[in-house]
């Protein structure tokens, strides 16, 4: 089972797969899979949701997962697994949809790859929710052919993918869900879209900060009216960014305020850059990086929206003279011209992104923001630093944070992973493979004996060798994990003085799960030597128990610093 959320960084994008709640329970109870079965068909609810716009934790998915439940009882089958892609769109080729890649694997082989749960086939409330591009529909349909049963139940309606004569890939090529048909769908926005600017008309998208959004009770359309309670702190942005303040100080003041963005989350450098720098402020607009001028003037065209008289076109031009960020510069700074791809990386720090903040920052809250690597200038070394806009900041120097560090790391991994051995987890689909490719094997012979004609197995061998190709890139991907998981098997020093950087990272990764770095106490000088005890590892308890057998001492995860 998977879950790609991000407890330190909240979103509503993401893909998870779990175990369906009713059948959790029983097996909690001490029940087995086959006894909540009674007989049923497993299912795996597949849910997902395009843009989430409801208030809540994935309320979306949930109702559609209600829904999956219940009209699978009325064909005699139980939804066992549940995946879902929430806020994630079907229409585009570039975006990868963990669940939906996931469940297509577990659907090839019959079973969910972590518990064994039997899965047989899929429900979801519109086939929108499980395929929109011909390619995905593709992958579907081959998936539950290898399944073997090929149980496929839209909303209340039960179809057979598995002996489809071509009709629904038909209906793929001239419905809204071909390739083609969302192609022209975003040519048809995207020209939408540039006839309002050039007309000056109001912005479409969701509600901008500053602004009011749209209330179909009394008919006001969205971002046309000046929020009163948040234009203040929307001109105080713009104004200090135009008196010269840093991006974060002007973050750490709208923190300081407990003011909140539009969505409702604390403000980044990145989301006030975003604010400042977008000439909805003075009543422009852009298109593809550029503004929306006249093309017979050359002058701004200036939409229909309130603004700020305190922010004016001029004083927005002085701001993005300084701005050179390529996904901001609107247009006004050329973009620059990027590095060389064998120009060097520069120095890399193995413990950036696992040390955390242990200070109260302004907010009384402890920071708990990551501490980055920065290379050092004049007189000061190379250092981990907080970045955070709301904490006055927690500093160490790298050099000696690292050799302390790497000394627990490394008698961590002495004491609970040495004579630890590999055990490698054969793959699932080694046995179907070999029977595809044994099928292909057979229905060539039987061209090249005569028995059969190349047009009477010309779509069966494209399948197979589809099949065969999406199993053996899932081989690959499978073997790529085994050595991850391996990764600290048969430890012993000399293994990490093998490793590369990024092996090193993942090393640390696998044990450690972040370092609270205190801050110097009062009285004690910002000189002073270094104090490895203002240095709070976290480790990761499951690490242990993988890697010793259960019958030996576990101990309490506290170890010595090596030598």
């Amino acid at each position: 089972m998977f879950d790609t959320r991000d407890p330190d960084r909240p979103s509503k994008t993401f893909s998870r797969s779990y175990v369906a709640p009713p059948l959790q329970a029983h097996l909690d109870g001490g029940g087995t899979v086959e006894e909540w079965l009674a007989g049923r068909t497993p299912l795996a609810s597949m849910a997902r949701i395009s843009a989430d716009q409801l208030d809540g934790e994935a309320i979306g998915v949930g109702r559609q997962h209600k829904n999956n439940t219940r009209n699978a009882a009325k064909h005699g089958c139980a939804v066992v697994l549940h995946y879902e892609d929430n806020n994630i769109t079907a229409a585009k080729r570039e975006v990868v949809r963990p669940a939906f890649v996931q469940m297509v694997r577990d659907l090839t082989h019959g079973e969910e790859e972590e518990t064994k749960i039997p899965v047989h086939g899929c429900i979801a409330v519109e086939r929108e929710r499980v395929w929109r591009m011909p390619r995905d529909f593709v992958a579907f349909q081959d998936a539950l052919i290898m399944n073997g049963t090929g149980v496929y139940i839209e909303e209340q309606s039960k179809l057979d993918l598995v002996n489809d004569d071509g009709a629904i890939i038909a209906a793929l090529a001239t419905s809204g869900s071909s390739e083609a048909e969302v192609k022209k769908i975003r040519k048809r926005t995207t020209r939408n879209a540039r006839d309002r600017a050039e007309e000056g008309k109001l912005y479409g998208g969701p509600r901008r900060f500053g602004w009011l959004g749209a209330n179909k009770e009394t008919g006001r359309p969205g971002n046309k009216f000046l929020n009163p309670e948040e234009r203040p702190h929307m001109v105080d942005q713009f104004v200090m960014r135009y008196e010269g303040k840093s991006w974060r100080s002007i973050t750490a003041e709208m923190n300081r305020r407990y003011v909140l963005t539009a969505r409702g989350n604390k403000w980044s450098e990145q989301a006030v850059k975003a604010l400042v720098t977008n000439p909805a402020l003075w009543g422009g607009r852009v298109l593809d990086g550029k503004l929306v001028v006249d093309e017979e003037t050359g002058e701004p065209i200036t939409g229909a929206w309130e603004t700020p008289e305190e922010i004016t076109y001029e004083k927005w031009l002085v701001i993005m003279q300084g701005v050179e960020a390529n996904r901001l510069h609107r247009g006004m700074v050329p973009a620059k011209e990027k590095k060389a791809q064998d120009e060097p990386r520069g120095k890399r720090y193995k413990y950036s992104g696992f040390l955390r903040c242990g200070r109260y920052n302004e907010l009384d809250e402890v920071c708990y923001s990551k501490l980055n690597g920065n290379k050092g200038s004049g007189n000061n070394k190379d250092h981990y630093r907080c970045g955070d806009p709301n904490c006055k900041g927690i500093s160490r120097q790298s050099e000696a944070v690292d050799i302390y560090l790497e000394g627990l790391t490394l008698a961590y991994l002495d004491k609970h992973f040495t004579g630890t051995i590999a055990v490698s987890v054969p793959w699932r689909g080694k046995e179907k493979l070999k029977s595809l490719q044994s099928q292909r094997k057979a229905v060539k012979n039987s061209v090249a004996d005569g028995e059969a004609d190349w047009s009477d197995v010309h779509d069966l061998l494209l399948r197979l060798n589809r099949n065969i190709k999406t199993l053996e890139e899932e081989e690959k991907e499978h073997a790529r994990k085994e050595s991850e998981r391996n990764l600290l098997r048969g430890w012993s020093r000399g293994k990490w003085e093998t490793f590369d950087f990024e092996q090193k990272q993942r090393a640390i990764g696998q044990v450690i799960s972040s370092v609270i770095v205190m801050p110097i106490p009062q009285g004690v000088s910002d000189k002073a030597p270094f104090d490895p005890t203002l240095l709070k590892v976290v480790w990761r308890k499951e690490s242990k128990s993988e890697a010793k057998q259960p019958s030996e001492d576990q101990g309490d995860g506290t170890v010595p610093i090596a030598a």
